[in-house]
């Protein structure tokens, strides 16, 4: 049988973080979005820019999942942010209401690959998510150079570090809302 990993060149390779935000106050239901922008910074091409959300170790800690503690369930994990939008190169043009799963360039569930990137390239990764539960939250990311970890990624001298956690809470209050005078027009208002 054949390595994964056979193909994945190993080293180091200088990334810059650019930005990354994601909104620390949330509400349920409605949709924000993540975003973490990169750029090589080395002279290499980078093999395959990606981004895992997940916290270091084992369990669901710090992804879009997290895990039930009761005990009667047949799944304990749960959605804490839906994911409607993964990154991708290309803007996907799906019709509306589109039934089709969400694309996925890699059989890993928590790392979102852009493919190869050139010296002075930038990648900017944007997920679109959805609230689905009430409380704190915390999403761990980090940025990698490959899939497989022969590929490193490594912060090119000044930038800030490939790795970071967004922490916020997720609001249960209600959207305000009202019809409007036509009788069939929500309009949405601040809280």
């Amino acid at each position: 049988m054949q390595e994964q990993d056979k193909d994945e060149p190993a080293g180091n390779y200088q990334v810059r973080l650019v930005s990354a935000s994601f909104p620390q106050k949330q509400n349920l239901a409605k949709d924000s979005q993540m975003a973490i922008a990169v750029e090589n910074a080395g002279t290499q091409r980078v093999p395959n820019i990606n981004v895992t959300v997940k916290c270091p170790g084992s369990g669901l800690g710090g992804s879009f999942m997290t895990a039930t503690d009761e005990s009667d369930v047949a799944d304990p994990e749960r959605p804490q942010f839906v994911v409607n939008q993964i990154p991708t190169r290309t803007p996907r043009k799906a019709p509306a209401l589109d039934p089709a799963p969400l694309e996925r360039s890699s059989a890993f569930v928590d790392t979102y690959p852009l493919g190869p990137l050139e010296p002075n390239g930038r990648a900017t990764f944007r997920w679109n998510v959805t609230a689905v539960k009430a409380g704190p939250y915390r999403l761990c990311w980090r940025v990698n150079a490959g899939l497989y970890g022969k590929a490193k990624a490594v912060p090119s001298p000044g930038s800030l570090p490939l790795t970071g956690q967004f922490k916020g809470e997720v609001s249960n209050r209600a959207p305000k809302a009202r019809v409007a005078d036509d009788g069939h027009t929500v309009i949405s208002g601040n809280r």
